[in-house]
């Protein structure tokens, strides 16, 4: 991203602080939309690509797995000479470098936006950027709370008793401010966040090296609390805020330890996806501006590790290949 984000934080600010004086959500869209934000300008590194490999050869030929070159079948080793520096945001999922990813077009409200949330979110070492998040408070209000809680003072299905008063255990409410980070992309299509570990994020928000064998992750909400919440709208556009139906701490396979509910609380689509219709998920928010869409767009051209989790080779999908975590969460009421 432009640099002009690490010097207009007060400007950012102040359009907030306009917005939530109103409670049009077209105000909100178009008062939150003066924050001037550029697209990702090319890191200063150049591309080096290599010539007449053995790798360049079979994928030439298409023969890369009957010759046992694995990373010329599915792009196992990103360090190989021939792709482009992960870091640069004209590098794409393939190694290759290409045109700037593009935003598609800001999604029209179908509800009132009752709450705006700004995420500021770190890029490798040297990119930030910046999500406005809009919600349908009013629509789904049990879902939307859950949402707002996970992204400030944190989530939390124990009770405060067990842990601040003398129990004999320690724990934390899960919050995307405390190890928050995009722990999957479906490139091009999906966007993931969440707290892959509330084990790790307890022990490294304190700064320590474990967070001992009395720490106690905090377990998924109950899900009858937003049964009751409409489905506003279908994924079929990029921009929307998903959500499992049963609420935040289900979306993964519903097999993972609880110290690991939280790895995908809720995701942003990149593009139209009706196959999270018929993964029971709900749509309680859309992305709210242009600058936003853009920086969207970035994040889900990001490279990937290859394949699930980034050990299974052959796809696509995966954690990003840079580090990217929240660093900041504002969320105002309009």
């Amino acid at each position: 991203m432009n640099e002009n984000i690490h010097s207009v934080p007060q400007q950012r600010r102040q359009v907030l602080q306009t917005i939530f004086s109103t409670s049009a959500a077209a105000a909100a869209a178009a008062a939150i939309s003066a924050v001037v934000m550029q697209p990702p300008s090319p890191a200063s590194a150049v591309a080096q690509r290599a010539v007449g490999g053995a790798e360049v050869d079979c994928r030439a030929k298409g023969n890369c797995l009957e010759l046992g070159q694995l990373d010329g079948a599915v792009g196992w080793n990103w360090g190989a000479k021939d792709r482009c520096d992960a870091a640069d945001p004209r590098c794409g999922i393939d190694g290759k470098i290409g045109e700037l990813p593009k935003g598609r077009p800001v999604p029209s409200a179908v509800a009132k936006i009752t709450h705006v949330a700004e995420i500021v979110i770190d890029v490798g070492r040297e990119e930030t950027g910046v999500l406005h998040l809009g919600f349908y408070g009013d629509e789904c209000p049990d879902s939307v709370k859950e949402m707002l809680l996970f992204l400030t003072s944190g989530i939390s299905t124990l009770s405060k008793l067990t842990y601040e008063n003398g129990m004999g255990i320690k724990s934390s409410p899960v919050s995307l401010l405390q190890g928050g980070k995009i722990p999957d992309i479906v490139p091009g299509k999906v966007i993931d966040f969440g707290v892959p570990s509330q084990t790790t994020a307890y022990s490294r928000a304190r700064g320590l090296r474990t967070a001992g064998d009395d720490f106690v992750p905090q377990s998924r909400p109950n899900p009858d609390v937003t049964k009751n919440d409409p489905f506003p709208r279908k994924h079929d556009i990029a921009g929307l805020i998903s959500v499992p139906a049963k609420g935040i701490g289900y979306g993964g396979t519903g097999f993972e330890p609880i110290d690991e509910a939280y790895g995908s609380a809720f995701q942003i689509t990149a593009d139209a996806l009706p196959s999270l219709d018929k993964a029971n998920r709900r749509v309680i928010g859309q992305v709210m501006d242009e600058p936003s869409m853009a920086f969207l767009a970035r994040l889900a051209a990001l490279p990937t590790k290859k394949g699930i989790k980034g050990v299974i080779p052959g796809q696509t999908s995966g954690p990003p290949l840079l580090k990217v975590t929240i660093r900041d969460v504002d969320v105002k009421k309009v």
